[in-house]
This record gives structure tokens, sequence and C-alpha cells, in this order.
């Protein structure tokens, strides 16, 4: 069961980004195919144009040099493809990171140099809900051990100094709490004409309130906004107070590294150990958190999601691996949680399935495939908790960009 995706979606249109010197041709061909670890090998070996090195730096979160290689090819071409996009890339950062403020004021920046796109609309309207919020501010920081109850996402945090216990949420693109938390914490509640996005696909309007003071263990935030929807949608509905809240994405990346464990204890901030020649295996892909997993000899992309109890593969599994499906399936249907609803699906469900993620063998028992495309457009599923606990612990490290799993004893 997903308990709740929110995600404020920007299409991205795919213009045609000219050919140049040597090489870009092939630069061209896998951001078009979004390919980006082909794309970032290649560059590392013949270099490349400032557009897609600040593409890759975003898609691999190094935010600081994506801003400053996007921001210098909006200021040489102001009114090229390349500009387009940079300022989209730029989007995706400001709205990960919670900065609001620079979020629109980027969207703004783009509508005024490209009038005449047939997204502007569809932007505006995304907009809508964030216009006049804060950027959120990240603090002091020091790592820090929390302790949370056997099996549970939740973990202790205060607001404006007051104890609550929220579940961290990488599916999540903003933080979310219900209207009696909000109340309950003395926020202000402010009216939105914005909707988000939930795990069923389903559009549902929010309001908002923001937080002057966060703290997550040794991690401070301020100015942080949280989506706020009714008490009688899930997930809040069977939650006590002091537990009807999330934090998503926008704090989740303030925390630089995180590690669960099912000795009870989270670690937020502690650097990794050795990776053992282990490379990235996460990347941004618009506005998912992906993991790069295999099935077999083949390569499988998922969202990677710790709000969802369970796992979902979509259309595009049943595409890629149609054999399978067809040998194995059986017909049958999932229901899938978002806030406010839920949506049986049409699918497929397999009675196994073995993949290998965060460098540790898991399996899928059954393994449901909804046969709709719920997700990212490069994903074939939705990797939920019922894989990570599979491990002792998962660790998801924001710099290095990769999720390990560690074995059980």
């Amino acid at each position: 069961m997903k308990w709740v995706r929110a995600v404020c979606l920007l299409s991205i249109a795919l213009p045609a980004i000219g050919d140049g010197q040597p090489g870009d041709a092939e630069f061209k061909s896998l951001y078009g195919a979004r390919r980006w670890t082909e794309l970032r090998e290649a560059l590392k070996v013949h270099g490349g144009p400032a557009f897609y090195r600040g593409t890759v730096a975003a898609v691999f979160n190094d935010d600081r040099r994506a801003e400053r290689l996007l921001q210098s090819v909006i200021a040489s071409a102001p009114h090229s493809d390349e500009a387009y996009e940079a300022y989209e890339w730029l989007a995706h950062i400001y709205l990960r990171t919670g900065r609001y403020r620079q979020w629109v004021a980027d969207l703004e920046a783009r509508w005024k140099a490209f009038p005449n796109k047939s997204e502007l609309k569809d932007e505006q309207t995304a907009a809508a809900g964030f216009r006049g919020l804060p950027d959120q501010i990240a603090g002091k920081f020091q790592p820090s051990i929390l302790h949370h109850e056997p099996g549970k996402i939740f973990i202790p945090m205060s607001i404006n100094k007051n104890p609550v216990t929220y579940f961290f949420d990488t599916g999540a693109w903003v933080n979310c709490m219900s209207e009696s938390e909000a109340k309950r914490l003395g926020l202000a509640i402010h009216d939105s004409d914005g909707t988000l996005t939930t795990g069923t696909a389903a559009k549902i309007g929010f309001r908002t309130a923001v937080a002057p003071e966060v703290v997550v263990g040794g991690a401070h935030f301020n100015n942080v906004t949280f989506a706020v929807f009714r008490d009688d949608q899930e997930p809040w509905v069977d939650l006590p107070a002091g537990r009807r809240g999330l934090i998503g994405i926008p704090v989740i990346l303030g925390l630089r590294s995180l590690g669960w464990s099912q000795d009870g204890t989270v670690e937020i901030g502690m650097k990794s150990g050795s990776a053992g020649g282990r490379g990235s295996n996460l990347f941004f892909d618009d506005d998912h958190l992906v993991i790069e997993a295999e099935l077999g000899r083949r390569k499988i992309l998922a969202t990677l999601d710790t709000g969802a109890q369970t796992t979902d593969l979509y259309e595009n599994f049943a595409k890629e691996f149609a054999n399978l499906v067809s040998e194995a399936g059986k017909k049958d249907t999932t229901e899938v949680r978002g806030v406010g609803n839920a949506e049986s699906f049409d699918s497929i469900t397999l009675p196994e399935l073995k993949l290998n993620l965060g460098y540790l063998d898991v399996a899928l028992r059954p393994a449901h495939v909804i046969l709709k495309q719920l997700g990212a457009t490069c994903c074939d599923g939705n990797f939920g908790m019922d894989l990570l606990k599979q491990g002792r612990a998962f660790r998801i490290d924001f710099s290095a960009m990769r999720l390990d799993l560690d074995p059980r004893d």
C-alpha cells in the first residue's frame, strides 16, 4: 500500500538540441533517451558542453555545480533550446530542496523568455499552490542517531520545539501533515489553488503551512513548508495526534544520508564506509528518486519509495518482460492508495520475482504488475519497504547517490 506520494510534476518537452563538436551527437542521443549513467560516463571521457554537464550534475544531486553550469547556459544563449531545458532542470532542483520562492522565480523567467510554449498554462497551474512560500533554509548540522519503533519508519523530531513522530517518505516531493496537526502545532494554514498528484495518479487539492523551525536529530531547518490535507484522508485517518505528518524529499535531502536499521536506529548524516568499488545506483529523473536494480542480467529502474509499504510494478515492466509476465502471471486486481483516495487497477500477479537491490539479493513474493503506468515514465515500478526490509539495514547516501542494503546476519 502506498501511504502518500505528493508530487508536483512538470512535463519536459525534449527539444531538438543541436549537434556541435564531435561527441555532441552521442550526448544528444543519451540525453534524449534519459540514459543518465551512460551520459555521465561519456562526459568523463570526452568532456562536453555546459548544458550536458549541468544536466548530469542535477540528475546526480550535485546542485551547486548544476546551478552554476545551467545558469551559464541561460546567460550565454537566453532564447535557445538549451536555455529552455536549463530552466527546467533548475526548477527540479529548487522544487526538491523546498526553495519555492526560487522555483517560482525560475518558472516566471522561463515563461517570460519563452511566452509561446504550449506547456506554459500547465506550469502556471502547477505553480499556483506554491506562490508566496519561502525558501527552506538548512541550518546547523550534526550527525546523529535516532530511534524508531521495530519495523516502523516513524522517527522523532520537533516542530517549533514541539515533539512529533513523523515518517520519512522518499516518494513525497513535499512535506505533508493533517489539518488538525497543523492547528495543534500553532501553524497558520493558507488556502491554495494548486493540486498535487497522488500515488494513484489522481489530482488532489491542498493547503499550506510553514513551520519556522524543524529539527531532526542534529539537523536544523527553517521555513519548512508542509502541504496540509483533511484528517479524514489517507494516511492520517488511522494515525493519532503527533504522528499525522511526513517529511518528504525537501527535508530528507538536508539529512545528507539516512540509514535505517532493523535494530531500531536511524543514522542521519553519517559518513558511508568503503564503497568497495560500488558506484552510484540512484539518480533524480524529473521529480522522482530512481533506483537502478537488476533482474537477472537486465537492469530495471524503479522509484525508491520509503512511504510505500509494498512494491508495485507497472505497465513498462509488463512490456519489457512480456514473456515472463505471460508465462507465469495470473490476472488480478491491485489496490493503490494515495492521499484522499484508493483505486483498484487491473494487474498481473507473479508468484515470485528475484532482484538485486542495493547490492543485495531480494525477492518479491508475490509480485504485482499493474497494467497502467502510474509512476515515472522511465520506471518499471515503485519499490517499497517490503524490499528494503529484507536487509538488516539500508542506507541512502545522497552525496554518493547510492543505496546499500546490508545482509542479515
